[in-house]
């Protein structure tokens, strides 16, 4: 049996096991915190003295270190299927161990999600182009891409607390996304070494965009009382984005074809209305969980 299926499969859904727990906790702790305006470091600095905050980024880190050691035995096209199941991981863990009932609909939408971009990668099948990019090049992507958070960060302190986290997300999304470009770009330099590191512009790059989509990633939780849309939303955003990056950045190609973009189109439909089920399913639990502690004091 080859190294895909005997390390890169099992390494993949541990790392999704791992991201589903940080999910679970992280958005736990942004709850237990005063709300902050997005982008404000002040939640961080509220977050890292929560334990379960900081057991959150445990989690998150080892998740990590598993997707790097799912790619060394596997390709991306089986391992990203696998680790968008994060999301399933979050309701798993949310209903183990915080004692929440199994929704039926919000398994569906994530199903729906996660079949749409898992059938996405594999019918796309993205093959790699060419690894160095300059600043030139990524300028005017990377304005445009900045412009979509402006405009989510706009959306968001004007829609109401239960859709909040949706434009959040998204633009967590777009960060992470942007964040996995830039380290592809930087680790595939050919003097990529400790020597030659800090000569590389991505690594100042991904120095702030980084810890930015992460802040943003703790205010989209701490916004959406079902953190499962920020979850869903998140985890099928950055590949897409990521994807993007790759085609547009690197000269990644995606399967051509009649049939094949047929098919692409067809399942990124599916993926959005696994994303609209997702989010209309945990607006209407958080308005009853809204009414039952107006109820309640």
């Amino acid at each position: 049996m080859s190294s895909v299926w005997l390390v890169g499969a099992p390494a993949a859904l541990a790392a999704a096991a791992f991201f589903g727990a940080a999910g679970l906790l992280q958005h736990q702790a942004a709850h237990a915190v005063p709300e902050r305006v997005p982008l404000r470091v002040g939640l961080l600095v509220e977050l890292v003295r929560i334990r379960g905050f900081r057991y959150g980024v445990i989690c998150a880190a080892l998740g990590f270190a598993l997707q790097i050691l799912a790619l060394h035995a596997a390709p991306l096209p089986v391992v990203q299927p696998i680790l968008v199941t994060g999301v399933l991981f979050f309701l798993l863990w949310g209903t183990l161990f915080l004692h929440r009932p199994v929704d039926p609909m919000l398994v569906l939408g994530a199903l729906l999600a996660l079949v749409g971009l898992s059938g996405f990668l594999v019918v796309a099948a993205p093959t790699a182009g060419s690894s160095n990019i300059g600043g030139v090049a990524v300028l005017p992507l990377g304005l445009a891409l900045a412009g979509v958070v402006v405009v989510c960060l706009a959306i968001a302190a004007r829609v109401r607390s239960e859709n909040r986290s949706i434009p959040l997300a998204v633009a967590t999304a777009v960060f992470y996304g942007v964040t996995a470009g830039l380290v592809r770009s930087l680790v595939t330099q050919p003097y990529f070494g400790i020597e030659g590191l800090f000569t590389h512009w991505q690594l100042y790059a991904v120095a702030v965009v980084g810890p930015l989509g992460f802040l943003l990633n703790q205010n989209a939780f701490q916004e959406g009382v079902v953190g499962s849309v920020a979850v869903g939303i998140i985890t099928v955003g950055d590949p897409m984005v990521s994807i993007g990056l790759g085609v547009a950045w690197f000269g990644d190609r995606l399967t051509e074809g009649p049939v094949a973009v047929t098919a692409q189109v067809l399942l990124l439909m599916l993926m959005t209305g696994g994303i609209v089920m997702l989010t209309h399913r945990a607006n209407l639990m958080a308005a009853t969980i809204r009414e039952s502690m107006e109820r309640g004091s």
